[in-house]
């Protein structure tokens, strides 16, 4: 394994206690995706388990800082995302070199973004250890998309800021064969995303807003409505299945991204499959918990993902899932709780139909194998002492002895 490249930086005397690892990344808001409702959690759970403080940097729009919790917006700031402002406005990247100088050291989500770039070029500035989490923005089908803008990017920036990060940690062993694909030889750091379900989550907020899906067996997308989330493939298949089945109904629920409903709502009409398909559109809180109780399937049909927090949150309700290959979750198929397949339609029609032909029993079965995988393996509390080691480490200490190093 390849050793740190940076030495210790606490300085002598100081309790952990009072270190800090500076979380930076590019959106605040849920609706730009898993990162921004993940973080905070991670944040939390980290703190919870080690000492160290996680206060949050946030590359956006002020008006996104105030989805943090009070707690969090109390110790956290705010930055503009531009690029060119960061190039032309030497007090600002003052600010946040000031910023990192008061932490141990940086955690950076995400990459290809001006949050990236600032924080890895003042991390080594100021000579403080930062790890990169890409979030699953390295695959292929992510590299493929503005294929010639990233990689003319990666020649320029984004690999050397890659190259030089402390450690590398990805959600998946799928994330590390990822980073190394492109030549990175850092130290990985293989923690997932985790889960925390309420104690008590009731369908009734749902039943409420959809009266008309009482006693429906219901099939539930829950994310970004985005071209890369296979939701075209979904529709089609829906479209096949729906006609031979009785009291079925597909729910597409989360927030529009590139006008992506606008196509999809073109679609279910064509389709003519508009009585048995509803878009619920964003459920923030406790009416997605309402949701995911209300279903009897979760359907993620993703040419790309990182590592989907709404497959585990399914998981955790007890639903069967479908989800492809590119979700990064092999345990769905492993630990038999759902199907893993490709993301192609003759595959997604096939589990569709094996799902509406199974009994109740074999359903709740499989749900009930979803629950245990969660628990042993995707609680915060476990992602938060995984990671509090590879912190520890990353500043000097032992070698992480509850995590997968790659």
């Amino acid at each position: 394994m390849q050793a740190l490249k940076q030495s210790p930086v606490i300085p002598s005397g100081e309790a952990k206690s009072t270190a800090s690892w500076l979380q930076v990344m590019s959106h605040l808001d849920p609706r730009f995706g898993g990162i921004a409702s993940s973080v905070p959690q991670f944040c939390r759970a980290t703190e919870a388990e080690s000492g160290y403080q996680s206060p949050i940097a946030g590359f956006c729009e002020a008006a996104e800082f105030e989805h943090l919790s009070a707690m969090d917006r109390a110790r956290s700031d705010c930055f503009p995302p531009g690029r060119a402002t960061w190039m032309l406005n030497m007090g600002l990247r003052q600010r946040f070199r000031e910023r990192i100088r008061n932490v141990q050291g940086l955690h950076i989500h995400g990459v290809w973004e001006t949050h990236c770039s600032v924080a890895a070029s003042l991390a080594r500035a100021c000579k403080r250890p930062y790890i990169i989490s890409a979030h699953g923005m390295l695959d292929r089908w992510a590299l493929q998309h503005k294929r010639i803008k990233k990689a003319l990017y990666a020649a320029l920036i984004e690999t050397g800021n890659l190259r030089r990060a402390t450690c590398l940690r990805a959600l998946t062993a799928d994330e590390a064969d990822d980073y190394r694909r492109i030549g990175l030889t850092n130290p990985i750091a293989i923690i997932p995303s985790g889960v925390d379900v309420p104690r008590d989550s009731s369908p009734e907020l749902f039943w409420e807003a959809h009266p008309q899906l009482r006693g429906q067996k219901i099939a539930l997308f829950l994310g970004r409505l985005h071209p890369k989330k296979g939701l075209h493939l979904l529709l089609n298949a829906w479209a096949q299945v729906s006609r031979s089945a009785k009291d079925v109904h597909l729910v597409i629920a989360g927030p529009d991204s590139e006008n992506t409903r606008a196509a999809l709502e073109r679609m279910v009409d064509d389709l003519k499959i508009r009585n048995s398909v509803t878009f619920a559109g964003m459920l923030p809180g406790p009416r997605k918990w309402a949701a995911l109780a209300a279903s009897d399937l979760f359907v993620l049909p993703s040419y790309s993902e990182g590592f989907s927090v709404a497959v585990l949150e399914a998981l955790a309700m007890g639903l069967p899932v479908i989800v492809t290959h590119p979700c990064h979750i092999p345990e769905v198929s492993n630990h038999k709780c759902g199907w893993v397949i490709e993301p192609e339609l003759t595959a997604l029609e096939q589990a569709l139909e094996e799902f509406l032909e199974t009994s109740s029993q074999t359903a709740a079965q499989m749900g009930q194998r979803g629950r245990n995988l969660i628990h042993e393996r995707f609680r915060w509390p476990v992602i938060g002492k995984q990671m509090a080691e590879v912190y520890d480490w990353a500043l000097g200490g032992s070698k992480p002895v509850s995590v997968e190093m790659a």
